[in-house]
């Protein structure tokens, strides 16, 4: 087993330290500008001599299906790459692009060749042990097809007479590979490069991703990785998917880069495939600051927490039982120490007590039904009409009071079906929570009961007195109003044409006023004082 070092300095004055050995794979990710492409370079030059880079500027279109070179030109060639690649510019300025395309081809007809060679020399000395046991190796390009059919890329590769590549696809004549569609080809290159690498290689993989669909990428990946046992693998990516599909992975978080002097501020984790696909999900797109909300990745719900806490990563999970069985498991792992983790959840008729012990938990309960409610709230719609009354007549308390009009009146005919959808919700989360496991199934039968009568009476008789008392903040934040001609009503009645554009104007009116971010922000404050 060949270990391979990646080491690196960190912001903070230490050097880290990491080894991968043959057989294994780490996934490197981060946004832009968090110096991936230049830790890559690095990497490639503390390996020299032991080490193939398939850099993410790789030219992927290639002029015909045969080459020129001789041996020797083949091995000059490599030489200038490899002089080429210990060079800063080589991060982003590849002058061989061409050349390795070329040389990729070589060397797949060249491993081929010589297969053919050893088999045809061992047949003419008689050496039929010899014989049989090169018939049972697997030839490269026989390697090559295999991994296109797992990597559900549904065309297959020969070698033509004069030593051409052609590709061979069901129904077709055989044609040209230079005739393959981009990401084909780029499957073709990085197979044959990770197929052809010398034994004990780091290969060193710039964006696999390159035009292909995550369904060919990852099953690539993982077929290229067992075929190559005696490799290590280095993948930088932007698709942070990938490093959960894969066994014997670890992952390398960037966060920030300083060019001079050439330092990262990351956190490693040695295995993901033990964490569940949320948490890994939601831990590798992530910032060090994790806050976990309810519902689906709505922009609307994303645009605005993005806006009120910029250092925080969002993440939209189903529903509550989801959002704590995800924070929990982040808080309780000892690898994932360098991760706050917070989540936000429906208050749902919870006792303070509860409440308190769920803040503990660092689970927040809130009072707002959805994100809407923070849009429509009152004060909010006040601080927007406020905006507009500097470039418009309008007179802000007469339009505040039409408001609460037609909103109460949207709700008045709608109450039943309020009342029952906040029923149908609790009822959801109740049984989520009553839902046995398998040790319980298996220690005997399971009832699971409750009434929705009593519930509903109660809901009814909340909803009719805040009618009463044209309770507006705690209906829009109690209530599913989107369902109801309610949010329409405030949104026309401020003078804009539609729901989407008041809810832009008041995204722009957080992003323009301090003051009404920070009028938010203690409207949510238990998140707020939680993440602070």
């Amino acid at each position: 087993m060949t270990e391979f070092n990646l080491n690196f300095p960190l912001q903070s004055g230490e050097q880290k330290q990491l080894t991968i050995r043959s057989g294994e794979i780490i996934f490197m990710v981060g946004p832009n500008g968090t110096g991936k492409s230049t830790l890559m370079h690095q990497f490639n030059t503390q390996n020299s001599g032991k080490v193939r880079r398939i850099t993410a500027h790789r030219q992927i279109w290639l002029n015909s299906d045969s080459v020129d070179l001789t041996p020797a030109s083949r091995q000059q060639m490599e030489m200038n790459i490899t002089n080429q690649d210990r060079q800063e510019q080589s991060r982003y300025k590849d002058d061989y692009a061409h050349q390795r395309s070329q040389a990729t081809i070589f060397d797949l007809i060249d491993y081929e060749n010589v297969d053919a060679r050893r088999i045809a020399e061992a047949v003419r000395a008689g050496r039929t042990e010899e014989v049989a046991a090169l018939a049972r190796e697997q030839a490269p390009i026989s390697k090559m097809n295999d991994i296109l059919r797992i990597s559900n890329l549904h065309f297959q590769v020969d070698v033509d007479q004069g030593s051409k590549l052609i590709a061979v696809r069901d129904g077709y004549d055989p044609y040209s590979i230079a005739q393959l569609s981009d990401g084909e080809r780029n499957a073709l290159l990085i197979i044959a490069n990770v197929l052809t690498a010398p034994e004990n290689t780091l290969i060193l993989l710039d964006e696999p991703e390159r035009h292909l669909h995550r369904s060919i990428v990852s099953p690539l990946i993982s077929t290229l990785l067992s075929y190559r046992s005696d490799c290590a693998l280095v993948v930088s990516t932007h698709d942070i998917t990938l490093p959960h599909d894969q066994g014997k992975s670890g992952a390398l978080l960037l966060r920030e880069y300083s060019h001079q002097p050439k330092q990262w501020n990351a956190d490693h984790i040695e295995c993901v495939e033990e964490m569940d696909e949320d948490t890994a999900l939601a831990i590798l797109g992530s910032r060090r600051l994790l806050l976990f909300v309810e519902g689906n990745s709505s922009s609307l719900d994303l645009q605005l927490y993005q806006i009120l806490y910029p250092n925080v990563s969002i993440k939209p999970l189903g529903n509550c039982v989801d959002v704590e069985r995800v924070v929990s498991g982040i808080r309780a792992s000892e690898h994932n120490h360098w991760i706050s983790a917070f989540g936000i959840v429906d208050r749902d008729n919870r006792s303070d007590e509860e409440c308190e012990q769920l803040h503990g938990t660092g689970i927040i309960p809130l009072d707002q039904y959805s994100v809407e409610s923070l849009y429509y709230q009152p004060l909010v719609t006040k601080a927007v009409l406020q905006r507009m009354a500097t470039v418009n007549d309008i007179d802000i308390d007469a339009t505040i009071a039409e408001i609460t009009d037609a909103v109460i009146q949207a709700v008045t005919e709608h109450k039943d079906r309020m009342a029952a959808r906040l029923v149908e919700r609790s009822v959801k989360e109740h049984a989520y929570r009553e839902c046995p496991d398998w040790r319980q199934i298996l220690g005997g039968n399971v009832e699971v009961s409750f009434s929705t009568a009593q519930i509903l009476q109660e809901e009814n008789d909340l909803i009719s007195a805040l009618i009463d008392n044209k309770d507006v903040e705690r209906l829009i934040s109690r209530y599913p109003l989107r369902e109801t001609p309610a949010l329409e009503s405030i949104a026309r009645k401020s003078l804009f044409p539609s729901r989407e554009k008041y809810e832009q104007a008041v995204r722009k009116m957080l992003i323009d006023s301090e003051e009404s971010l920070a009028m938010l922000r203690n409207l949510l404050l238990p998140v707020t004082n939680q993440l602070n």
